[in-house]
């Protein structure tokens, strides 16, 4: 009898840990985030960018080109600190089935640095596209991407014998890494059936799992899906990294529709990358707040860098730039 109630506790114990391993650990007080806004590229050239997004994947342009002003945006308020003579234009593009939105940002009249992205490498962000149909989509684009990471250079089926998931990594043409992912049941979703395209997240590469879960589970309060676990052989063949070591963790920011995975890459080289946000080939995230002052004071206490703010943006709003552990610009708005 004592054996049993000492295992019953035990399996008790481990479960609680388990859990509170998953769920986000924050205070209220602290702030809280609401929703993904933007996930951002900042480009060389936004015409020929916008171009490859619309015409080659069919995203809506919801925001054509355009000055993108300080009062818009902490990006740009932190170039032209840097700089006065700085300027930006955008464009934003809606994904069907998602609210999170595309924002195409080009930077001139101050120095740039473009560098050329690579899926592990930290401070990266993942453009992960959910399809009907992969190889129609996958044709559509093959012929004007930068690179097919993919051991195949073509979809590929990840989740057999469990379900026939396929999925492809790519280069749009200016680096950006991409991918499109064909789920292996047809997906429930109120998006037209001409869409081809129904839904996208923005996945994450991180330098260090557990000081990225400290930032993302348990100051912005994303919610993990199971606890972090190696990747198969098939993933890592889509990943075309055949003889790394991966960690991924499915997890659900708040206010997301999309489950957003969180990945990390050991041997094999990787750069963490700290860009300016004026330099092509730079990712953001842009995530709606409440709470500002308060979240700006959490992510302090933790030892993280807040490259500005918080500083009044339009119609009465504010925002704050601060970087990931990772190195990844993100823009907190409120």
């Amino acid at each position: 009898m004592v054996i049993r109630v000492r295992t019953i506790n035990l399996f008790l114990l481990a479960a609680a840990v388990i859990l509170s391993a998953q769920q986000p650990s924050q205070p209220a007080a602290t702030g809280r985030m609401v929703r993904p806004r933007f996930l951002i590229h900042v480009v060389p050239n936004l015409e020929k960018s916008l171009d490859f997004y619309h015409s080659g994947l069919d995203l809506e342009v919801i925001s054509p080109p355009a000055p993108l002003l300080p009062a818009d945006s902490t990006l740009v308020q932190q170039a032209v600190a840097t700089n006065p003579a700085a300027f930006a234009k955008s464009a934003t593009l809606a994904i069907p089935g998602s609210s999170l939105q595309l924002l195409l940002i080009e930077f001139s009249g101050i120095e740039r640095k473009p560098f050329t992205q690579h899926l592990y490498d930290p401070g990266i962000t993942r453009f992960s596209i959910q399809v009907r149909d992969i190889d129609k989509a996958f044709d559509k684009v093959k012929d004007r991407v930068l690179a097919v990471p993919t051991t195949s250079a073509g979809p590929v089926y990840t989740q057999r014998p469990r379900n026939n998931t396929r999925a492809v990594m790519m280069n749009d043409p200016d680096g950006f890494v991409f991918e499109f992912v064909q789920a292996g049941a047809p997906p429930k979703t109120d998006v037209p059936e001409t869409s081809n395209i129904y839904n996208a997240r923005s996945s994450l590469a991180l330098e260090s799992m557990e000081k990225s879960l400290a930032f993302y589970r348990d100051i912005l309060g994303f919610t993990l899906n199971s606890a972090p676990a190696f990747i198969n052989d098939a993933v890592l063949a889509l990943e075309g990294t055949p003889r790394a070591r991966v960690r991924s963790a499915p997890s659900m920011p708040p206010g997301s529709d999309n489950m957003w995975v969180l990945w990390e890459f050991n041997d094999i080289d990787r750069t963490k990358h700290v860009p300016n946000v004026q330099d092509p080939g730079a990712s953001a995230l842009s995530l709606q707040v409440e709470n500002l002052e308060g979240l700006l004071k959490a992510i302090r206490s933790a030892g993280l860098p807040v490259e500005s703010g918080p500083a009044p943006l339009n119609k009465g709003h504010r925002g704050a730039l601060v970087r990931s552990p990772d190195g990844l610009l993100i823009e907190l708005y409120e």
